[in-house]
């Protein structure tokens, strides 16, 4: 089993650009521009704030941008703040077979140690984003029983930032190993804060950012990490999750990358929730807004009613916008009444809409496991609407949400949702910077110095 890890650093040091598919280095170039769109839409949310001041008290070398803030901070700093914001609206990038976000801590640790360091080139960039989300979707496959059925939280998610920050930093094989065995023993996060709409869940993707690049640079400095860090006799799968799925750790390994099947998230919610959105704003696009009095059914798979229906009472009448994107029956009430769930929903005056919230409360939610499907979490979902007014019954049904593989989001897509996120920043982002980012991310593979990438924002 040692000789598994091994081989995983010996694919992070070796795997080269030209390695990569075509479907692989897209993937990384929607992730990249996704994950900077909701880093600038992050900075205004008010729990980033004291992050953000707190990181500034302490100061330090001027190394890496905080985005949103134009202030710059040591790298670990600069990635701890970021991947806070890159995380805190729920609009980052996932898997739907495995409940992860591979690249929101990915990301952010890349900026901030390529900007602190200068001369990483666009390709290495790419290549170290792509070798990550694999390493990461690979890890979330061996897990036997996935974090929204255990409850347990993916420790595992420090160890594909730290292989991206080896990857710049161009650590050899040895050192990569010491440095994902120095990131494991960071590895900390729990899941009840999903659950609660506490702000320390999307704090916690920060806190990865931040020791992955510690981890690594400590390793590139030469300190040691325990070297069987996954199958040891304390190691992650012994001590958390016992009994893995070894295959997906070696299948392809080098040949294929597992960052092709990652989504991008079209709404403002977990992703739990978005075959339901996806047919309320297919409602509302067709019909208008629901009338008064409609009857609304949503039939989804026994572990979507358990994670974002909860207790009804409750997940219909949401306390901050963290609770109303884990809420799939406020979600729905706010896109049958207003025709999409975006940022804009996530504000104090909709969250607190009282004709929104009765709408949600009227909401009847079912469970049905012949909706499961078998290899995704999310299952097929049903949406049915009587009594709207004069028109008839309609039942509306998906079996997979957009953004996806099968309704992908392409880069236009992404683009025009950045420009969403961009109106949401906490300082003004400067049209002409942000279509210069833009422009920069479609052009990646030819620059040879990315540390300019995210100038201007």
């Amino acid at each position: 089993m040692e000789k598994i890890t091994a081989s995983l650093a010996k694919n992070i040091t070796e795997s080269r650009f030209e390695d990569l598919s075509t479907k692989a280095i897209e993937s990384a170039r929607r992730s990249t521009l996704d994950i900077v769109g909701c880093m600038l839409a992050g900075s205004s949310v008010a729990s980033v704030k004291p992050v953000v001041d707190l990181a500034s008290e302490w100061g330090g070398k001027e190394e890496s941008r905080v985005l949103g803030f134009s202030i710059k901070l040591p790298a670990p700093l600069a990635a701890w703040c970021n991947g806070m914001m890159a995380r805190v609206l729920e609009l980052d990038d996932c898997t739907d077979f495995r409940p992860v976000h591979p690249s929101a801590s990915i990301v952010p640790a890349l900026l901030a140690i390529s900007e602190a360091r200068g001369n990483v080139s666009g390709r290495e960039f790419l290549t170290a984003v792509a070798v990550a989300q694999d390493l990461n979707i690979r890890l979330a496959m061996a897990i036997r029983v996935d974090a929204m059925v255990s409850g347990r939280y993916n420790l595992f998610k420090i160890l594909a930032p730290a292989a991206a920050v080896a990857r710049v930093l161009k650590l050899d094989t040895e050192k990569t190993h010491n440095a994902l065995g120095i990131a494991y023993s960071y590895a900390c996060g729990e899941g009840q804060s999903a659950h609660e709409g506490a702000s320390s869940l999307p704090l916690q993707q920060g806190i990865v950012a931040q020791s992955a690049t510690v981890a690594a640079l400590l390793a590139e400095k030469g300190n040691t990490g325990s070297k069987d860090f996954l199958f040891g006799r304390a190691g992650y799968f012994n001590a958390f999750e016992p009994d893995p799925y070894v295959e997906p750790l070696t299948d392809r390994l080098g040949s294929y990358f597992f960052g092709e099947q990652i989504s991008i998230k079209p709404y403002a919610a977990c992703r739990c929730c978005h075959e339901a959105i996806e047919l309320a704003q297919r409602f509302f696009q067709q019909s208008g807004s629901i009338k008064p009095g409609a009857q609304i059914k949503i039939t989804v798979a026994p572990n979507i009613k358990d994670f974002v229906g909860g207790q009804i009472e409750e997940a219909s009448n949401p306390y901050s916008p963290t609770a109303a994107q884990f809420s799939l029956p406020f979600a729905v009430a706010a896109t049958l009444t207003r025709g999409d769930f975006f940022l804009r929903e996530l504000q104090a005056d909709v969250i607190g809409d009282p004709d929104i919230r009765a709408l949600a409360n009227r909401i009847e939610l079912v469970s049905n496991p012949e909706l499961e499907t078998e290899g995704f979490v999310l299952g097929r979902t049903i949406l049915e609407i009587k009594g709207n007014g004069s028109a008839p019954p309609l039942t509306l049904e998906t079996d997979l949400p957009p953004g996806g593989p099968s309704k992908p989001m392409n880069f236009d897509d992404c683009k025009e949702k950045v420009q969403k996120c961009a109106a949401f920043s906490l300082n003004p982002v400067n049209p002409d910077k942000l279509a210069r980012f833009i422009t920069r991310i479609l052009e990646l593979e030819d620059m040879d110095d990315v540390s300019c990438l995210t100038e201007g924002l």
